[in-house]
């Protein structure tokens, strides 16, 4: 399972996946551009042929996007009208951003050359906290570019009046996730990625907590997986790469592109497909209840459970079963 992208912030840090695996990460970075690409230009297309048949001079605006008014009620009014995330507050000026973002995840995501060296000395506490300074760095940087257009609360939907919801939300994405891992797993999908790729499907991140010898670097990991990075991923991913690339080439294939760089990020090819799934549903989880803390809970239970799971195994509350 992924936990986050801290044993990827830094490159030095970062384990040389196979060839073929490697490729199949660098794919998806290069899938999800396409698709960024392809439907702002349909967008644009669009936009210009709706006003090509408008009496007077054609005058097609920046962003060819028309952002629907809010829906009055609740929550459940929400779901039958569909409200989408805010994005008339993102700009051309936001590309760059976009870009820097995907130029940084898709350096940190690329192999490094550390495979030789020992789980234990690629994963310091000195690089474990500069990860960790990283992620918040990263987090901190879209909030500043952000927040000068629009109020914090306002775009991350800070006062969330149906909190309760968490408790349902929570608990029923993860099991649906869970139940996707199980499948792939059971049906010998992950068994023959591992065989025709040569890889491991442990995430190095999943694997220190079960073999780390060190206490320090123990506890950095789980604060990083279930602290930092429900926090500043779904600030950076969900907060801001899903709706400005939205506002660029629509939902359905923001909800896409933005999926395909979560999982990509993560570097790990057995957990692609799960983590595109949770990404999804975390995009529509956004879109239904315009609350960011509703990703973030998913994001915590999500890493939590896991980072639980594999502390119980290494103490010898239960033995896990040996993967075929």
């Amino acid at each position: 399972m992924a936990l986050d992208f801290v044993s990827h912030a830094i490159s030095s840090a970062v384990p040389v996946p196979p060839d073929d695996a490697a490729l199949v990460i660098r794919l998806a970075f290069l899938a999800a551009v396409l698709l960024f690409l392809i439907g702002w230009g349909i967008r644009v297309a669009w936009a210009r042929k709706t006003t090509s048949v408008q009496e007077g001079p054609p005058t097609p605006p920046p962003l060819p996007l028309s952002f629907p008014p809010p829906l009055p009620g609740g929550l459940p009014d929400r779901i039958l009208g569909w409200l989408r995330v805010p994005t008339r507050h993102y700009r051309l000026l936001d590309l760059p951003l976009i870009g820097l973002v995907l130029l940084i995840f898709g350096l940190t995501a690329m192999p490094g050359d550390a495979a030789a060296v020992p789980l234990e000395k690629r994963f310091t506490p000195e690089l474990l906290v500069t990860s960790i300074l990283f992620q918040w760095m990263l987090m901190g940087m879209v909030i500043a570019f952000v927040r000068w257009r629009i109020g914090l609360v306002e775009w991350l939907g800070l006062r969330w009046k149906e909190w309760p919801l968490v408790f349902a939300i929570a608990p029923l994405t993860v099991f649906c996730v869970w139940c996707l891992l199980g499948l792939l797993h059971f049906s010998g999908w992950n068994g023959w990625l591992e065989r025709s790729l040569g890889i491991d499907s442990m995430q190095e991140a999943v694997k220190l907590l079960k073999e780390s010898s060190h206490p320090l670097v123990i506890g950095l990991m789980a604060f990083a997986a279930v602290i930092v990075a429900p926090v500043a991923e779904e600030v950076v991913f969900r907060g801001y790469l899903y709706p400005a690339a939205k506002r660029f080439c629509g939902t359905a294939a923001a909800i896409v592109f933005s999926s395909l760089v979560f999982a990509a990020v993560h570097g790990n090819v057995v957990a692609l497909i799960p983590l595109f799934v949770l990404a999804v549903l975390l995009c529509l989880i956004f879109e239904v209840t315009g609350s960011i803390w509703a990703c973030i809970s998913v994001h915590f239970l999500f890493n939590g459970a896991t980072v639980t799971i594999q502390l119980l195994h290494r103490y010898g509350f239960f033995e896990q079963p040996v993967p075929r």
